[in-house]
């Protein structure tokens, strides 16, 4: 099979390509959703890096490597308007993950078993294509593909999404990969959950060795805290991470030099801290400047070396689109005004300010939900009590906000509503993928998500019962008498008895969490 740049595939590649297929079939990786995906949250970054992209609410949207959908399929769920289309190789993971669509009767996404490397023109054009979690750990080959993908199969205003790993910080990592894979280097016939579980083990107690060892080896605590950030993960995950046959970490100025092979042009990190400097103090501003020589791409690479960057999520455009890209950091305030704007530590403790501006967005993150400029003019009017004040340092206050990673923008706002009797209602779609991961086992693949593609926890039956009976609207008291006739409710007494109670006991607590989360709709 020939590619571009007259690159073939070796019988080396081949077998790779087979061996992470058997590996991925043999041990199951759950298919989350993440956050920094969400066609929302790309479309808004692009558009503040000064990008025109495809609105959210009517794109195509290509991944590869999807896995079983789960970082796709709830954002069907929540743009109807767009279409979906997820690429694996894994045979029995697309099998599962179309029985889940298929079971909540979702008719905007599809996955297609497929070998990426047969894709070409006639699959069609996407104005976003995501690539989470698969660059390190494919053969070059495959590497080449992706890229040659997004040159093909972007549409001239997309936007591409790769995630990778990346030195200098994954040096650290590697010890743990090279350890892991010398525990088992005699047990390559074993199964890969048995292996992983030995090189975790062996992991652990070196780990645990240089710990005790402090008074011999006291310079190692680096160390001992990779190991534990490497540990302090699911198997599944260690398994696909460390002990693939590939794990292949770059730096960004390699793979941005790779790209431009390609005509695929860097954008930024998803992370607004890996790519922007303007938020810095001026003598460190001035010694980075100096360093890249004004150029965005050294610049990128003096950062990773700054941070000891380990990981990037990085966006590509189009060559043609290049012209747009506002990489002097200058973002405009009609693209502002556009967005909202939402904590990204919703646990972060925000300390209070004398600054009223910083005082004013301070304010809107600790209410936990999405804001836009109007919402904090408004609450500075509010603290200011009529004052004046400098809109620009508003927005100026709100750009560093979001440089510094404490607040991410999205171009959609998820509706926050209290239920009305015979009014709310949720729509079938929603209750429909609910249902699917609570109630019929999809909870075992794929998570619920929100509109941010965020992960929703804690829903049971109940959830599931309001939501159904919610497709068509219903009084309070229509809802508690269902819950008594349907719902088994149990409750532990301080005797340790368990008890039942009424089923409406739930109800008002379901109606608020279906409220908080988007779910109802009032009309």
């Amino acid at each position: 099979m020939k590619l571009n740049q007259n690159t073939s595939i070796t019988k080396e590649e081949t077998e790779v390509i087979e061996h992470l297929k058997n590996s991925y079939n043999e041990l199951v990786y759950p298919s989350k959703s993440f956050g920094v995906t969400s066609i929302n949250s790309l479309e808004a970054k692009a558009k503040l890096w000064g990008l025109n992209p495809v609105p959210a609410k009517e794109a195509r949207v290509l991944e590869l490597g999807c896995s079983m959908g789960g970082n796709i399929i709830g954002q069907a769920v929540y743009h109807q308007g767009a279409t979906f289309v997820g690429v694996d190789l894994s045979e029995s993971q697309i099998e599962i993950g179309n029985e889940i669509i298929n079971a909540m009767d979702l008719k905007n996404v599809k996955l297609v078993e497929q070998d990426i490397l047969k894709i070409d023109k006639d699959f069609g054009t996407f104005d976003y294509i995501i690539v989470h979690g698969i660059w390190s750990w494919v053969p070059d080959v495959v590497k080449d593909k992706i890229l040659e993908i997004c040159n093909v199969n972007l549409s001239e205003r997309g936007v591409a999404y790769i995630s990778y790993n990346v030195y200098p910080g994954w040096h650290r990592l590697n010890q743990v990969r090279e350890m892991m894979m010398f525990a088992t280097q005699n047990d390559q016939g074993m199964d890969l959950l048995e292996r992983t579980e030995k090189g975790i083990s062996f992991v652990h107690h070196m780990n645990e060795l240089i710990k005790e060892s402090k008074d011999l080896v006291p310079t190692l605590e680096w160390k001992t805290n990779s190991f534990d950030s490497a540990l302090d993960h699911k198997t599944y995950y260690i398994a696909h991470e460390y002990l693939e046959p590939i794990n292949d970490p770059v730096y960004v100025s390699d793979f941005i030099k790779r790209a431009k092979n390609y005509n695929m042009v860097y954008v930024a990190d998803t992370d607004f801290q890996l790519s922007a400097i303007t938020w810095m103090k001026q003598e460190r501003r001035k010694l980075i400047n100096t360093m890249s020589g004004g150029d965005w791409n050294t610049k990128e690479q003096i950062l990773d070396f700054y941070y000891d960057t380990q990981f990037r999520r990085s966006l590509l455009c189009h060559e043609s689109q290049a012209h747009l890209l506002r990489h002097n950091e200058e973002f405009l305030i009609e693209t502002i005004d556009s967005l909202y704007f939402g904590m990204v530590n919703k646990g972060k403790e925000l300390k209070d300010t004398d600054n009223a501006i910083e005082q004013a967005i301070v304010n809107q993150c600790r209410k936990g939900e999405f804001f836009d400029v109007a919402d904090c003019k408004a609450e500075l009017e509010r603290l200011q009590n009529g004052v004046e004040y400098n809109e620009i340092e508003l927005y100026s206050m709100l750009i560093r906000f979001l440089l510094c990673g404490f607040i991410v923008p999205v171009t959609e706002k998820k509706e926050i509503t209290t239920f009305q009797e015979g009014m709310s209602t949720v729509p079938k779609e929603m209750a429909n993928y609910v249902q699917t991961v609570v109630d019929r086992g999809g909870d075992k693949f794929i998570n619920i998500s929100d509109l941010y593609n965020d992960s929703i926890t804690g829903f049971n039956s109940g959830h599931v019962l309001m939501m159904k009976e919610l497709e068509t609207p219903k009084t309070l008291e229509e809802l508690y008498v269902l819950a008594d006739e349907k719902l088994k409710v149990n409750e532990t007494e301080s005797s340790g008895k368990v008890v039942e109670i009424a089923g409406r006991t739930v109800v008002d607590g379901v109606l608020d969490d279906l409220g908080r989360l988007g779910f109802l709709c009032n009309k």
